[in-house]
């Protein structure tokens, strides 16, 4: 009864997670282990972001230069010269901008309070209950909170908690560099441990993984850009303040599916009840086009129909991400999973042959 694939697998997997467990109770083992994994798992991770977003220029520049090592060194400078440019003479308007924002907060604090008892008024007396729970305090503190520690936050000590900044800057050039380089001599190293028809299922599955990750993460970069440009535009016609900081806060929260963008849209709500019931009523118009216009026209064209997620699953699939591998987590959840879905597949489709 118990010698099935089934119970084998199970026995084998409730082992490597006593095995994990027990040596989790050993900190002198565990935390140069885990700081020696980071070392090796962020860059790979990162480098490996980074390899499919510059990978189509590099193939376009090795066509015309035939040169491939020369290519990625043009494509890599090129990148450089860029970020050099944006952080020069965007860096500046950018943190004014979000100074700028986190201050009409501040300053326009009443206002918020004052706009959302008018709108209890209103309720005729059946919204009275907010009152209660004081909705209006502490939606405005958690932002204030929230937009005071975002400016005065280290993002690089999110790196230097996993290991030293320094470490992690000089490897991923190096991670990129290889993996753009020699990305088709590692599929031939992978290929290399099966023979006969399992390498041929081996090179179909490999194939597939690269056009998931190829196709996601592309995607997800350009949707990002244009939703991000398209709530600009939205947030200027209608006159919302710091349209320019909060198209950005939803540019790059739009990078993680579903959760990021609920909570970029949170200090633009309370941006437009600070100012009026008027401009939240045109903030939700604004959302509503964009949304629609994300969802039914520039994903579709963008990513076609090569991810097929369920968006309910993406959501559990960045709820569970955050809550046990923080930021990172949710930024490699989906394309983690489309892997992994392309693994189980494949593997489901041999066992039924």
């Amino acid at each position: 009864m118990f010698r099935g694939r089934f119970f084998k697998i199970a026995h084998g997997t409730i082992l490597v997670l006593l095995i994990f467990f027990l040596g989790g109770q050993i900190p002198y083992l565990m935390k140069p282990l885990s700081k020696g994994l980071s070392i090796v798992i962020l860059p790979l991770l990162l480098g490996g972001f980074l390899y499919y977003l510059l990978r189509p220029l590099v193939r376009f520049l090795a066509t015309n230069i035939k040169s491939k090592s020369l290519a990625i060194i043009i494509t890599i400078l090129i990148v450089m010269l860029f970020f050099t440019i944006v952080i020069y003479f965007g860096g500046s308007i950018i943190s004014d901008e979000i100074q700028k924002l986190i201050n009409y907060i501040s300053l326009n604090y009443d206002d918020a309070r004052e706009n959302i008892q008018k709108l209890i008024k209103l309720g005729g007396g059946h919204l009275n209950f907010l009152n209660q729970f004081k909705i209006q305090d502490r939606a405005i503190s958690f932002m204030q909170k929230l937009l005071g520690e975002v400016s005065n936050y280290n993002f690089m000590g999110v790196f230097s908690s996993l290991t030293n900044i320094g470490t992690i800057t000089i490897l991923i050039p190096f991670v990129v560099f290889y993996l753009l380089k020699d990305d088709e001599r590692i599929s031939r190293f992978i290929l290399s441990f099966f023979k006969g028809e399992k390498k041929a299922q081996a090179k179909q599955i490999l194939e597939e993984i690269d056009q998931v990750l190829a196709v996601y993460i592309s995607s997800q970069l350009i949707v990002a850009f244009i939703l991000g440009l398209l709530m600009f535009i939205g947030y200027l016609i209608i006159g919302l303040p710091n349209a320019l900081a909060l198209s950005l806060i939803a540019m790059i929260g739009s990078l993680i599916p579903v959760l990021g963008l609920m909570i970029a849209f949170i200090p633009t709500v309370l941006i437009a009840i600070t100012n009026s019931w008027l401009m939240v009523i045109k903030l939700i118009i604004v959302l509503i086009i964009t949304q629609q216009l994300e969802g039914n026209l520039i994903r579709p064209l963008v990513q076609g129909d090569r991810l097929n997620i369920h968006p309910l699953i993406v959501l559990f699939l960045v709820l569970i991400s955050v809550l046990l591998f923080g930021i990172l987590g949710a930024l490699f959840a989906v394309p983690a999973y489309a892997v992994m879905r392309v693994i189980i597949r494949h593997a489901v489709n041999l066992q039924i042959e």
